[in-house]
């Protein structure tokens, strides 16, 4: 578990760097880039995975897998939980929690959020999982012939 740590460390390094990367890109070409909200999620994965290879010289097992898959995952809405915070007080200059107080009082909404936030956060998970496996090993191969 503390290999995997240093690991989903390591994947929040590149996913906060290439978020303000992709930012200041998107800032620039809105329309473009407004599409790709998981782009730094995938290539700070991608790095991550490289970097396993690289070091471990092996393709993590099934346990190790599904650490780096919710690890990496759940760090990644860590992030975007506190970015935003940090963003709505950057623009407004104070947080109103009034908004989502309302907003959180209505069980329709909960209901949709929850579903969504859930059916994203299985994707990401799944997704990373299955690129630890047969992907990963075509890596190995690359780096460790």
């Amino acid at each position: 578990m503390k290999q995997s740590l240093t690991y989903i460390i390591y994947f929040m390094c590149w996913l906060i760097a290439l978020t303000f990367a992709l930012g200041a890109l998107g800032m620039l070409l809105p329309q473009v880039f407004s599409m790709l909200v998981l782009l730094p999620y995938m290539i700070s994965f991608y790095l991550m995975t490289r970097h396993f290879v690289k070091k471990m010289k092996d393709v993590p097992d099934m346990t190790t897998r599904w650490h780096l898959s919710i690890g990496c995952a759940t760090a990644f809405w860590f992030y975007s939980i506190i970015a935003g915070i940090v963003g709505i007080f950057m623009v407004q200059g104070r947080i109103d929690l009034a908004p989502i107080t309302n907003a959180l009082s209505s069980g329709a909404f909960v209901l949709i959020f929850l579903s969504i936030f859930l059916m994203v956060n299985a994707f990401l998970v799944l997704l990373g999982f299955w690129f630890l496996g047969k992907p990963t090993q075509m890596m190995l191969k690359k780096y460790h012939k």
